[in-house]
């Protein structure tokens, strides 16, 4: 693999395997690699800082009962092939997981069972059995993450309508309220996830169930936001309650995305980095339930899984003036609902 190339990995929840495809930079090009079983319905992936390790969250069963697992692979360089490493059962479904930014811990939130955890990674990347730190949350734990700084994190909560503020000690995998612990939304907003700025100043809130869109200003210090402006995701027609989806700042800073499922769209702003505003939205159609989607590392290209269609596409968003362009599509398993992508 050639440093203008990069590897999607597609986890399909029905299909219960992982698709790893192998794109290059203009985006002409999308041959799948490798069809990775998984040990149950796999939803959702993250990446280890460093690129050498994938984990995923799946719906497991033994003897009819279920059993959440956390899924590890090794990401074999030059390739971006994936051997598995461990099946590591866990205390909930995981609805969001992510590393932290050390990738010595593992950090989820079960949507489910209203609750956050840390499990330690071991150091040839095996998530451990015995998780180092858990806590209830408010209804319906959506994501969480933690800060570029990694002193502090954050758990969106799509049943309360608020966002969790937290302390994160790294040392010991272990996460205390902040003061204030709480970030407030207005009823029936549904928080789902939230999008950091590379500049580290500034937070993007998306909510499913009103469609709403918030930015914060992050305060470095205390790691608590503040609201300094709003829009919506919607489009202007949508017939039916708002669903929204995913959230992500495009990794040179310059553009933010979101998707909606209901209304089958693909929404794009400018950002202004100074101040952290965002202006210029554009709105596409794109395939059935828009669910999950990653941006290429250049930042020229966006790859979008359409869950009801079983595909994967590949939009051009090199030009801030343009909206997003479709360029080409790949056939995937059943549903896929996360995609992934890693540059060596």
């Amino acid at each position: 693999m050639s440093g203008s190339t990069f590897t999607v990995y597609v986890a399909c929840l029905a299909g219960s395997e992982i698709n790893v495809f192998e794109g290059d930079s203009d985006g002409r090009a999308l041959p799948s690699i490798q069809t990775v079983e998984l040990s149950g319905k796999g939803l959702p992936l993250a990446t280890a800082p460093d690129r050498r390790h994938l984990y995923a969250s799946v719906i497991g069963e033994r003897d009819g009962v279920e059993e959440d697992r956390i899924d590890a692979f090794e990401i074999i360089p030059g390739s971006g092939r994936l051997v598995p490493l461990s099946s590591t059962v866990v205390m909930a479904r995981m609805a969001h997981i992510s590393v932290d930014r050390s990738g010595g811990w593992l950090l989820g939130a079960s949507f489910p069972s209203s609750l956050i955890a840390v499990y330690p990674i071991g150091s040839r990347g095996q998530v451990q059995s015995v998780a180092s730190f858990s806590m209830p949350t408010p209804k319906k734990a959506h994501q969480i993450l933690t800060d570029h700084s990694n002193r502090f994190a954050f758990v969106p909560n799509l049943g309360a309508d608020l966002v969790m503020q937290l302390r994160f000690d790294a040392d010991r995998g272990v996460l205390v309220e902040n003061s204030p612990p709480l970030v407030h939304l207005q009823s029936g907003a549904g928080c789902r996830h939230i999008a950091f700025h590379p500049n580290r100043r500034y937070v993007y809130l998306l909510n499913e169930l009103d469609g709403s869109l918030v930015v914060y200003e992050l305060d470095g210090a205390t790691g608590t936001l503040s609201e300094i402006g709003r829009d919506s995701i919607l489009r202007p027609d949508l017939e039916g309650d708002p669903w929204g989806a995913q959230i992500l700042v495009s990794p040179d800073g310059h553009r933010l995305f979101t998707s909606e499922r209901r209304g089958r769209t693909l929404a794009a702003w400018n950002i202004d980095p100074k101040s952290g505003e965002i202006s210029n939205r554009q709105i596409i159609e794109t395939g059935g339930n828009p669910r999950c989607f990653d941006i290429v590392p250049n930042g020229h290209l966006l790859i979008l899984a359409a869950m009801d269609d079983d595909e994967i596409t590949v939009y051009d968003i090199a030009d801030p003036a343009s909206k997003p362009t479709p360029i080409l599509s790949a056939a995937t398993g059943h549903q896929p609902a996360w995609v992934e992508i890693v540059q060596p």
